[in-house]
C-alpha cells in the first residue's frame, strides 16, 4: 500500500484511541471522505466514521460526504500538515468535490489527532 493510504489508515487508528478525536468523529456523524490520489496505489480509498469510530477502506464509497482529489505529494503534505489545507486548496493544488462545509468539519477531526501525535 502507498504511503498516503498507509498514513490515512494510521490516522484512523490513532483517532480511535483518542477521546477528543472520537468525540469529533461522533459529532461529524456517520459519513465518509473519499480520496482519489494520483500516483498512489491504491488510487482510491476512503475513511468512514460510524458511531464515533473511524475505519479505513480501499475502493470507492457509494456516497461520500466529499471527495479529495490530488497527487500523492500534495496529499501527503496535507496529511502531515507540511502544507496548509486552506492555502493549498485556494492555490488549486488539490480539489474537493462535494460539500466544502463537510471537508472543514472533517479537518477539525484531523487537527485533534495531529495535536498529540505525528503521523509520519
Amino acid at each position: 500500500m502507498g504511503k498516503v493510504a498507509d498514513g490515512w489508515k494510521k490516522a484512523a487508528e490513532i483517532a480511535n484511541t483518542m477521546e477528543p478525536a472520537r468525540q469529533a468523529l461522533k459529532a461529524w456523524g456517520n459519513k465518509a471522505v473519499q480520496f482519489v490520489v494520483e500516483g498512489e496505489d491504491p488510487k482510491e480509498f476512503y475513511l468512514e466514521a460510524k458511531d464515533g469510530v473511524a475505519s479505513f477502506h480501499v475502493g470507492r464509497h457509494p456516497s461520500p460526504a466529499f471527495t479529495m482529489v490530488g497527487n500523492a505529494d500534495i496529499m501527503w503534505k496535507l496529511l502531515t500538515r507540511e502544507e496548509d489545507a486552506v492555502k493549498a486548496f485556494m492555490a488549486k493544488k488539490y480539489a474537493v468535490q462535494g460539500s466544502l462545509a463537510e471537508s472543514i468539519k472533517f479537518r477539525k477531526i484531523l487537527e485533534e489527532v495531529g495535536r498529540n501525535v505525528s503521523l509520519v
